[in-house]
């Protein structure tokens, strides 16, 4: 049995040619909304396909694509359609591309799809860049042609990377902007956008205030929502810790770089560290902290060369804790028990000795009596200009009812003269309670300067924050330079204790004290007893 062609029925192979199947789809697509809806771009890329489909004698069965996805990855929507159509569609043996980058910038992975594709009878077609995909040198040129989009890819993010970084250093913020801030010429290019505070960046503002004087977020996101605004404690937290509402850029494209913007500022630096160091002691309580009972004063002194608060370190083979300027450069540190030392010397001189404690009673109320009784005076003008107010508010009435002015006119006015009146009633409110609460503020005082120092010194560390924050509300300042604390502002109360425990050690000799003579020590300005109230 010579003949070979009998065993014919018996051989393997595909019963269907590549050749025999005709179905193509056309996929075209651009990178972004913009190239979608100003160019032609996508109707060009069609055509083009068509032709070549209609040159090769395929038949267009379907069209994918036709929008904006960017090929930086291949999870895009209309592409994996197109996939999903072509492998379950039995007479797809094509798809048809402009070229090999509107199909895929992904290099390795576009090769790994292809491969897919190709093992289930579909080809991958470029009009303007023809390789014959069914040979092996095709399908390098095919490969080659994806790794060379990929590098082509690549290269035009580091530029665009580059370019980004150069206009952050040199402070043009070049993405979108934060919460609280807009560009007043959007589309601009990074160098000519002006992006300033809003109406939300004011609220904000308020946040920030609010919550270096220790209010809860939980309590500030209240009092945001009554103002309009909506924010989670989530969302809060990421706005009190972005630096870019201070002045300050910080980018994933500049890394461990800390630039100056040109933008407008929505808070100082010295305010936005304030947060933050509440934020931090928040998630690190005090009491539980070793470094904080032995550095209390941390975050509390300021460095007088830059104004910023200091922090603290622990020299470990040394066993010895020192406070140190967080400023670059800045070479203000100092040993934690040395500056204590010339803390407790500064509290030491608002102390009041307990011989003298009578005598500067006596002083401050006698002063209270005079002030009381200026205010009493003043009181009666008070009152004399209220009922002014309210006869002028009867007055506009009756003329309203009478027709001798409009609508117009009578709110306007009736508005005005309503607001004053508020305004002065709760002054005379505030006045008649003057003496009474300046009295207890005082007796608290006196009592709390009686061993100040030994109180400061022997207290845990939520006593002695307590005694500095009261004695000195906005901290004090360490001078490097000169060696010494020095303070910046001193509870209206405890000042004018400190010059009145002075003048009284002066006169130890025995002479009278006449308390009318001193009491000119005590100005008017040093009494404020709403402030202390709230502080102690």
């Amino acid at each position: 049995m010579e003949d070979m062609n009998l065993f014919s029925q018996f051989t393997k192979g595909d019963k269907e040619s590549l050749s025999d199947r005709k179905d193509a789809i056309i996929y075209t697509r651009v990178s972004t909304k913009e190239q979608a809806e100003n160019n032609t771009s996508l109707e060009t890329q069609k055509e083009f396909c068509e032709r070549f489909a209609k040159r090769k004698n395929l038949k267009v069965v379907s069209y994918f694509g036709g929008t904006y996805e960017s090929a930086k990855s291949d999870e895009r929507e209309e592409f994996q359609k197109m996939i999903s159509y072509a492998k379950r569609t039995k007479n797809v043996a094509y798809i048809i591309v402009y070229s090999y980058d509107r199909f895929s910038r992904i290099g390795t992975n576009a090769a790994y799809i292809t491969k897919g594709l190709k093992e289930c009878g579909i080809q991958i077609l470029s009009v303007t860049q023809e390789t014959n995909p069914e040979t092996s040198s095709g399908t390098f040129q095919q490969n080659l042609f994806y790794l060379f989009s990929q590098f082509d890819n690549d290269m035009r993010r580091e530029r665009t990377v580059t370019g980004m970084s150069e206009l952050l250093r040199k402070g043009y913020w070049v993405h979108q902007v934060p919460i609280g801030y807009s560009v007043l010429n959007p589309g601009s290019k990074a160098v000519d956008r002006k992006i300033v505070v809003n109406e939300t960046g004011k609220k904000l503002q308020k946040a920030f205030k609010w919550k270096s004087e220790g209010m809860s977020s939980v309590g500030i996101i209240k009092k945001l929502k009554q103002l309009g605004l909506d924010l989670d404690e989530r969302r809060l937290s990421e706005i009190f810790r972005n630096p870019l509402y201070c002045g300050v850029m910080v980018s994933k494209m500049t890394p461990g770089e800390a630039i100056e913007g040109n933008h407008e500022k929505l808070i100082s630096k010295e305010l936005f560290f304030r947060v933050n160091d509440i934020l931090k002691d928040n998630n690190h309580p005090l009491d539980h902290s070793a470094d904080n009972h032995n550095l209390p004063l941390k975050r509390f002194v300021l460095c007088e060369g830059c104004g910023l608060p200091l922090t603290g370190f622990l020299v470990k083979k040394k066993n010895l804790y020192y406070y140190k300027c967080r400023t670059k450069g800045c070479s203000c540190t100092k040993n934690a028990s040395k500056l204590h030392l010339s803390f407790r010397t500064l509290l030491t001189s608002f102390e009041v000795d307990k011989k003298f404690a009578p005598v500067i009673r006596d002083v401050m109320m006698f002063k209270i009596k005079e002030l009381s009784e200026s205010r009493f005076e003043n009181t009666k003008e008070i009152k004399k200009t209220l009922t002014g107010l309210k006869n002028k508010l009867e007055q506009i009435e009756e003329r309203y009812v009478t027709g001798e002015i409009d609508k117009d006119l009578f709110q306007k006015y009736s508005e005005k003269y309503k607001t004053e009146v508020i305004q002065i009633e709760k002054e005379i409110d505030r006045t008649s309670n003057f003496s009474s609460n300046l009295e207890k503020c005082i007796s608290s005082a006196l009592e709390i300067s009686t061993n100040l120092e030994e109180k400061w010194n022997l207290g845990d560390i939520s006593a002695k924050q307590k005694i500095q924050r009261l004695v000195f509300p906005d901290g004090v300042r360490y001078d490097k330079q000169n060696d010494r604390v020095q303070t910046t502002r001193v509870n209206s109360l405890f000042s004018p204790i400190q010059e009145l425990t002075k003048v009284l050690r002066k006169n130890e000799s025995g002479d009278p004290i006449k308390i009318d003579q001193i009491s000119a020590l005590v100005t008017p300005e040093g009494f404020k007893p709403p402030t202390l109230r709230a502080e102690i």
